[in-house]
């Protein structure tokens, strides 16, 4: 026998699931609602008459028959074979919205939505199906929703503004309201701009990413490297954390780049004839598709033995299709048991990288599947740095040494 707050939580569905905002957005109605629900068989009825009774009567009693507003009871007759002919409720009916309403307790928050989309309409109509599309998340906004209203106006009137937030001056709007509400203005200010005004590729807030979409000015992720050949060092500088997009700019004219995430790797990392090391990027590897001149590099990546250094690999083979990994084979791994620690099971990668080698996937799959070991992994500054420079000669990569003359071979 359902029960008052189950029938306000059946009733409450067609609140959550933003189908009843999303109708007075469209002009249509789910009205009559209907709440069906199991009524109590011949043989309930009979060993339990009394709470039978109870229940009708608190259902009738909460009803708009009694109360004015909420539901109407649709009542069916039984024939009881003891009994004899009884009358139940059948089903629940909501004639009206404001039957409903009243009901689920949703009356206050009805009339704010009413009024977003009033403000909406008159102050940027293009985001009214916007309301349509995410009404309980616009409901959610309601207390500043007329201030992001003014913002997302700014921009359509200012696009691409070329300066910092906190130059942005747009009237009884701060910075850092901007900067707490740039989840929402991400899903809104692509509806107020021109395809072209945009960078439709840029979807997520990481790595500055709403200043990347809407041409804010950020400041800009470093990059460290190491230039590996004493010829390649210019104004007597060989280690560099620099701007990416100063980076992206000058081409320091290797032939060969190292990528590798461990920080001691690479201030370590041996001399090699025009060669570069860049490290600590983890997954920010994401920025190195903005440094165009990679493209034309040989580059070798030195990761992790684990499932993370396998998907960070097949990352950046998707941006360039040229890149080898060094140390990040089975023999690697095997030569190393000694060395072995484990990845947290619960942070461990479990997608499927589409950009590996046949190898390098058979050995993701064993690390994957615990093949070798519980959630295995080696890291990477655990390999001894023999390894590296066996390698490294294997690779075809010589080192500069005192007694050959060093060269690079690609």
């Amino acid at each position: 026998m359902i029960t008052q707050s189950q029938l306000r939580k059946k009733a409450l569905d067609h609140w959550n699931s933003g189908a009843f905002l999303k109708s007075c957005i469209q002009g249509t109605t789910i009205f009559p609602l209907e709440i069906r629900f199991r009524t109590p068989g011949g043989k309930e009825i009979l060993e339990n008459y009394d709470a039978v009774r109870t229940w009708i009567q608190t259902l009738r009693q909460h009803s708009r028959e009694i109360k004015g507003r909420g539901y109407e009871i649709l009542w069916k007759n039984i024939n009881h074979r003891t009994l004899g002919e009884q009358q139940l409720p059948g089903q629940m009916v909501f004639a009206t919205a404001g039957d409903w309403l009243f009901f689920i307790r949703k009356e206050k928050e009805y009339r704010i939505f009413l009024d977003l989309a009033a403000q909406t309409e008159a102050t940027l109509a293009e985001l009214v199906p916007y309301l349509a599309e995410h009404p309980l998340k616009a409901l959610g906004h309601a207390a500043n929703w007329s201030t992001i209203l003014t913002v997302c106006r700014w921009f359509k009137d200012h696009p691409q503004p070329r300066q910092y937030i906190r130059q942005l001056d747009i009237a009884g709007v701060d910075t850092k309201f901007i900067e707490a509400h740039e989840a929402v203005l991400m899903d809104l200010l692509p509806r107020v701009l021109e395809p072209a005004q945009f960078q439709s590729a840029v979807t997520g807030l990481s790595r500055h990413g709403f200043e990347r979409r809407f041409g804010l000015k950020y400041d800009p992720p470093l990059v460290r490297l190491r230039l590996l050949d004493t010829e390649l060092v210019t104004n007597g500088f060989s280690d560099f954390t620099v701007p990416l997009g100063d980076l992206a700019k000058i081409d320091p004219g290797a032939k060969a780049v190292f990528i590798t995430e461990n920080k001691i790797n690479g201030l370590s990392f041996p001399p090699v004839k025009q060669a570069l090391v860049i490290f600590g990027l983890g997954y920010g590897v994401d920025m190195l598709p903005d440094i165009r001149w990679l493209g034309e590099k040989d580059i070798v990546y030195w990761g992790d033995i684990d499932t993370h250094g396998f998907a960070i690999l097949s990352q950046i083979r998707g941006y360039f299709p040229q890149v080898r990994s060094i140390l990040m084979d089975r023999q690697t791994l095997l030569d190393h048991k000694e060395l072995w620690g484990a990845e947290d099971p619960a942070k461990r990668y479990t997608g499927d990288p589409a950009n590996l080698t046949a190898e390098e996937y058979d050995l993701f799959v064993e690390l994957k599947e615990n093949s070798l070991g519980a959630n295995l992994r080696l890291e990477q500054e655990r390999i001894r740095f023999s390894a590296l420079l066996e390698a490294l000669r294997q690779f075809g990569l010589y080192l500069h040494s005192r007694s050959t003359t060093a060269r690079f071979q690609g």
